[in-house]
């Protein structure tokens, strides 16, 4: 379970902060995460409460920025007097009085946030909101010692508690921190030959006229039969209504449009039509985490990926049963394709299509090294009045400011030879 609150966006308001106290109330134990901590009695007057306030900022403030963002916009709130089943309120102080006091613990270059209280069920709230992290934010340390923690100390934020950094979130803040002097230059290329992506302007057509075989084989199908070769009336086990029929032939042309179609796209990929394969380079020496590439596909074109199709088996969809015959399984034939090796994403790859863009995330990419991307495949059903079209690239690293631009040339191919009508079967 999740605490019960819309947090795609951030806590500002009067309002928005109350609606955050009433769902800490109203959650579970167990719902605290990393981006919300809840105390339910804390005196705030106290130099030890000031202290420990300034230990949960600074580890929201040390976050990581890619995970934090999928929360509240990336801030972090801290709320004290609340707790989930009871509103405890707080003795409210000054916030002035308060501020200082956090921010001697703090330091002068200490994160950015702001106190407030919230006054719900006639109680208050302290909440204390504190902004996202950033590439190139330094890493935030206690600046003065208090009870066991010492000057220096960094803490971080965990599921649902502060904790001191380990080596590995160490080194996550100093990259971090780096960032801020180090623009990414990563880049791609075209894998040794040009991009060319054939015209298929008779897919459609083709495609109806095959549907246009099963409409017909259903509309067939709609005269009852169930008598003898006499003519005599025998009685019948097929209980359908001719709507019943109806709404069965309506759902699977439907279904074989979509089949005929899977089994295009895959003849497609699997003689490497309109293929795409990129190497993702990295000139620097130093190593990126969660880079992502993005390749805008031009207007007039879609794009697939290999993977989806490759080796898949699809299955034709069954043709309604004729009314008055017992259950058979009948259904027309397809052009059929010779099966290829599936060609997998890599570990730690992973490569999609959404909408007119090709995405694909890479977990890390090593100082100088170069990497090959799955395949993806460019599809035309368009007519182009030009021989060339430009699709534009971006590539982004959480670990380095900056986005990397480009642009890719594709051919305008030659108009795919239709197949012999001997190709394909009714």
């Amino acid at each position: 379970m999740t605490l019960d609150v819309d947090h795609s966006k951030a806590f500002r308001t009067p309002l928005q902060l109350r609606a955050l106290v009433a769902a800490v109330k109203h959650a579970g134990s167990h719902d605290e995460s990393d981006w919300i901590e809840w105390k339910s009695h804390y005196s705030l007057p106290e130099k030890q409460t000031k202290a420990t306030l300034a230990r949960h900022i600074i580890a929201m403030a040390n976050r990581s920025v890619a995970k934090s963002s999928q929360a509240a916009k990336g801030c972090g709130y801290i709320l004290v007097g609340v707790e989930p089943g009871e509103i405890t309120g707080v003795t409210t102080i000054d916030l002035a009085d308060l501020e200082s006091g956090i921010r001697s613990y703090l330091g002068p270059h200490g994160p950015e946030w702001v106190p407030s209280y919230v006054t719900i069920e006639g109680k208050e709230v302290l909440v204390i909101s504190v902004d996202p992290p950033k590439i190139g934010d330094p890493i935030h340390t206690l600046y003065k010692d208090f009870d066991k923690y010492y000057a220096g100390m960094i803490f971080v934020r965990r599921t649902a508690q502060t904790a001191l950094a380990g080596p590995g979130e160490v080194l996550s803040l100093t990259q971090r921190a780096q960032a801020s002097e180090d623009r990414q230059s990563l880049a791609v290329e075209v894998t040794g030959k040009q991009i060319e992506v054939p015209l298929w302007t008779w897919l459609e057509e083709t495609l109806e006229t095959m549907l246009e075989q099963q409409r017909e084989a259903v509309e067939s199908g709609k005269v009852r039969k169930n008598r003898t070769a006499q003519g005599m009336l025998l009685p019948s086990l097929d209980y359908r209504s001719d709507d019943d029929y109806a709404r069965e032939a309506e759902q699977y042309l439907s279904d074989y449009h979509d089949y005929l179609t899977n089994i295009a796209k895959q003849t497609y990929t699997q003689k490497r039509f309109g293929e795409l394969q990129l190497i993702l380079r990295n000139p620097q020496e130093r190593s990126y985490q969660q880079v992502r590439v993005e390749v805008e596909v031009p207007e007039g074109m879609s794009a697939l990926m290999g993977d989806d199709y490759g080796d898949k088996e699809f299955d034709a969809p069954r043709r309604p049963t004729p009314l008055g015959q017992e259950n058979s399984i009948a259904h027309g034939g397809i052009i059929s394709a010779n099966f290829l090796p599936n060609m997998r994403n890599q570990p730690d790859v992973f490569m999609r299509v959404e909408r007119n863009k090709i995405l694909c995330d890479v977990a890390s990419l090593r100082a100088e090294e170069t990497l090959s991307l799955p395949v993806a495949h460019l599809m035309s059903t368009s007519i182009w009045t030009t021989s060339t079209v430009t699709a534009s690239w971006s590539i982004t690293a959480v670990n380095a400011v900056g986005r990397t631009r480009g642009d890719l040339e594709i051919v305008i191919g030659e108009e795919l030879a239709r197949p012999d009508e001997s190709s394909s079967t009714s």
